[in-house]
């Protein structure tokens, strides 16, 4: 039986990440529509620019980026491992405000979606520290999926773990 697909309607998806899990389960779905859709995935971390300043005044800086780096790749491989075919991916780093880098980075690969984790942080939170997801969607003309926190169990078909779970 042929797998299913989705029309050509994405052909560029970005995947911002921060390592969470909630972030995980947006690359698992990412990976997913690009899959389903014959898409190109751009994976985006972006670091802190106030961190990234702090790291190159040590002497081990380049050993510290080398190693993020590393571990960039295992958390992005690790959280699309077992879908088959592979989306065709790309991993980015930007240092800056991570709501202008995910929009800039959006626009820069023509991509016609982005699929994002979303904390689900109160009210108060949000006052106080702003959103990057709602950053996003508040400046970007590109739809967005935003994957809330309980959906932290998504699976890729094909992989060796179950299915999505169904909405009842």
């Amino acid at each position: 039986m042929p797998r299913a697909s989705l029309p050509h309607i994405f052909r560029c998806i970005l995947c911002p990440i921060d390592f969470s899990a909630n972030s995980r389960a947006a690359l698992r779905y990412g990976a997913l529509l690009a899959r389903l859709a014959d898409a190109h995935l751009v994976v985006l971390y972006v670091e802190d620019p106030l961190l990234a300043a702090a790291m190159a005044t040590r002497p081990a800086a380049r050993a510290l980026v080398a190693s993020g780096e590393a571990e960039l790749h295992r958390f992005v491989l690790g959280a699309v491992r077992g879908a088959t075919p592979q989306p065709t991916l790309t991993v980015l780093t930007r240092i800056g405000n991570p709501a202008r880098e995910i929009v800039k980075a959006a626009a820069q690969h023509s991509c016609d979606l982005i699929v994002m984790g979303y904390r689900g942080a109160g009210r108060a939170s949000r006052l106080l520290f702003g959103s990057t997801t709602e950053g996003v969607m508040r400046t970007t003309s590109v739809p967005v999926v935003a994957v809330p926190p309980g959906r932290r169990q998504a699976r890729l078909p094909g992989s060796s773990r179950a299915g999505l779970k169904r909405a009842s």
